[in-house]
């Protein structure tokens, strides 16, 4: 089984636990370091920490702080454990993004990428979403302004995911996922909510995981790289910068071919998909670890397997 395939097949298994699984019993937590959404009902399977955490702060008791202090902890062992592969191999919204490309490549559409200036510039949105989820419930706990206005804020950055707009529909739970006319307030943050959800999935058939630059989870889930089980290293002695690995990012990330210093490309932003070493047609170049021990290298027998495949797939259609 090729790493696609299997990729595939864990995201496929990853949607349904964590979209349908609490139909089975499942109940994973609410620490979960990918959007297991809240809103889906009782077909969920988890819960997405980012909901936790603004519901805990806009709490504002210290016994709420507590109970966020232990969710931390669980929400960081996960994290440490396989890093941003909870983005590229576990989160339903990845599914989806991945999804939407696929049927693009059957219809045999092509794709846009950012210019790298648009992409820096671009680059604020998830702080900006991350500093909505982060501050606004401490405006919501301690309302010294617009007290009718912070009511209506519970969980802000859910209240614009998109995550909490389409993955509903997949449990046949449409109540969160039209305008909520309660107040003002709500009304434009659903309406703001429902744009960013149009704007994905049309997005993401056009732009490989368009979404994905903009997460603020994955910005929290980047910050733990350094100290994360799962690594992606190069060999600059072996790599000859033939951008084949750019090429196959989802995320279009240059710095991985363009790297000559380092060992560690594990970047931010990489979701550790591992197409970059799927696809490296030098022995060795890449390779993917764990706790030190390669798990996954690049190979030229393995590139050009690929590429017989590929030919073989295209004669025959």
């Amino acid at each position: 089984m090729t790493v696609t395939k299997l990729r595939w097949t864990i995201l496929t298994i990853s949607f349904l636990v964590l979209v349908l699984g609490g139909l089975v019993g499942i109940n994973l937590g609410g620490f979960l370091p990918t959007f297991a959404c809240t809103y889906i009902g009782g077909a969920r399977g988890g819960i997405c920490f980012l909901w936790r955490l603004q519901y805990l702060l806009g709490a504002g008791t210290w016994e709420a702080i507590k109970v966020l202090g232990e969710l931390f902890i669980y929400f960081s062992l996960l994290v440490i454990l396989i890093g941003r592969a909870w983005c590229g191999w576990i989160c339903p919204l990845a599914f989806l993004q991945n999804l939407l490309d696929l049927i693009r490549r059957k219809l045999h559409f092509g794709y846009i990428r950012f210019p790298e200036r648009l992409r820096s510039g671009l680059n604020s949105v998830k702080w900006i979403f991350f500093f909505i989820a982060l501050l606004v419930p401490l405006w919501v706990a301690y309302p010294f302004f617009a007290p009718l206005v912070a009511r209506d804020l519970g969980q802000p950055f859910c209240q614009l995911c998109p995550g909490k707009y389409i993955l509903p529909l997949f449990a046949a739970n449409i109540d969160y996922t039209a305008v909520n006319f309660r107040s003002a307030t709500t009304i434009v943050m659903s309406l703001l909510g429902l744009i960013f959800s149009v704007t994905v999935i049309m997005g993401a058939f056009s732009k490989r995981m368009f979404w994905c630059p903009y997460c603020p989870l994955g910005l929290l889930l980047g910050w733990y790289r350094k100290i994360s089980f799962i690594k992606l290293k190069k060999d600059d002695q072996k790599c000859t910068m033939c951008e084949i690995c750019y090429n196959v990012c989802p995320v279009d990330i240059e710095q991985v071919f363009k790297e000559r210093e380092r060992e560690d490309v594990t970047f931010a932003d990489c979701n550790l998909c591992l197409r970059c070493v799927e696809y490296c047609p030098e022995d060795d170049a890449l390779r993917a670890t764990f706790l030190g021990k390669t798990i996954y290298r690049s190979s030229r027998k393995g590139f050009f397997s690929r590429q017989g495949t590929l030919t073989k797939n295209s004669d025959s259609n």
